[in-house]
């Protein structure tokens, strides 16, 4: 693969390729480093924005579904409603407490 092909950035600063060009290869070498580290760096931001917003999702689903199943179990037996509350309020607090953690 030529070092010049596919360094030019859609959006921000562009390195013209003839710039690279008329660098010395150690410096060509250097800069193909530095280019591949930042796009590494780049999927593995996307992969942990990508994971935080699963957890989220996650945990907003479930904590909908126990809100739903409260809600039935308090008009099929309404004495159990503080203890409901408790468990449905207990898992929620959890749930944000683990989206909160994953910088």
């Amino acid at each position: 693969m030529n070092i010049t092909q596919g360094l030019v950035p859609a959006t921000g600063n562009q390195m013209e390729a003839r710039q690279l060009g008329s660098m010395s290869l150690g410096i060509q070498r250097q800069v193909r480093r530095e280019i591949e580290r930042a796009q590494a760096q780049a999927v593995m931001a996307k992969l942990h924005e990508d994971a935080r917003a699963m957890l989220t999702h996650t945990a907003l689903e479930h904590v909908s579904a126990l809100s739903a199943l409260e809600e039935h179990c308090l008009r099929v037996a309404p004495l159990g409603e503080a203890r409901y509350r408790e468990i449905v309020d207990s898992y929620a607090i959890g749930a944000a407490a683990a989206v909160r953690r994953w910088n």
